[in-house]
């Protein structure tokens, strides 16, 4: 269980912080954040990375699932930039590691009688990612440089993140309908063990992405819109 009573911090040992929830280190990852970082606050690792600690507290506590009071109003008062950054990075981290993680395994969980399914299955999880990629991709050359425009004050493109809000998809149903096949329409494959750890795999990712989207469409875009409308 998470240790509710200990208060994240800038001043703390990052090694403390993993301690009180283990999921942080998936934000390590994303954040690319090597480990063996001895005694060194979370403050000094951020620090010789570039990346604004109080954004990282901020991330740390709600990838935690820890109540952020006024979440709004903290968010606002925090440096857009890094948030774009760690986006860009979660969206190398889906498309380079996860995604092609959990394709290699369903490759291997089909027996040799199982093949049809094997061939439906992966071209609807190929399916998926072209989707996921293009929408990330989207967000990467379109989307998040148009804010950096705006933030730098040197945005020149006829442009709304209100565009981006629109096209904004939810990129989590597929997964739900991959996890259903998988759960309740596949019988008799041959490894039990590596199909519960490809479900465990998805929804966790499910749970990844839901949170990658809420702060797109809860903290980002609103705050682009209030930037544009200055």
């Amino acid at each position: 269980m998470n240790e509710i009573t200990i208060v994240f911090s800038k001043k703390m040992k990052m090694s403390d912080l993993i301690d009180a929830d283990y999921k942080l280190l998936l934000l390590l990852s994303k954040l690319k954040i090597r480990l063996g970082f001895g005694e060194k606050s979370v403050e000094a690792v951020c620090e010789e990375i570039g990346f604004d600690a109080d954004c990282f507290i901020f991330l740390a506590n709600f990838h935690a699932c820890r109540p952020v009071s006024n979440i709004h109003e903290i968010f606002n008062q925090l440096p857009l930039s890094p948030f774009l950054h760690y986006l860009n990075s979660s969206h190398e981290y889906f498309l380079e590691n996860r995604l092609p993680n959990i394709r290699r395994k369903l490759d291997m969980v089909y027996s040799e009688q199982e093949q049809d399914m094997k061939t439906l299955v992966m071209n609807f999880f190929d399916n998926y990612v072209k989707e996921v990629n293009e929408h990330m991709k989207y967000e990467d050359e379109v989307a998040f440089p148009y804010i950096r425009s705006l933030l730098s004050r040197t945005q020149e493109t006829v442009y709304s993140i209100d565009v981006f809000e629109e096209r904004h998809n939810d990129i989590e149903e597929k997964m739900k309908d991959l996890k259903h096949i998988l759960m309740k329409y596949v019988p008799g494959m041959k490894d039990q063990k590596l199909i519960t750890n490809i479900l465990m795999e998805l929804y966790m990712c499910q749970d990844d992405l839901q949170a990658h989207t809420f702060i797109e469409e809860e903290l980002i875009i609103p705050r682009v819109k209030s930037i544009e409308n200055k």
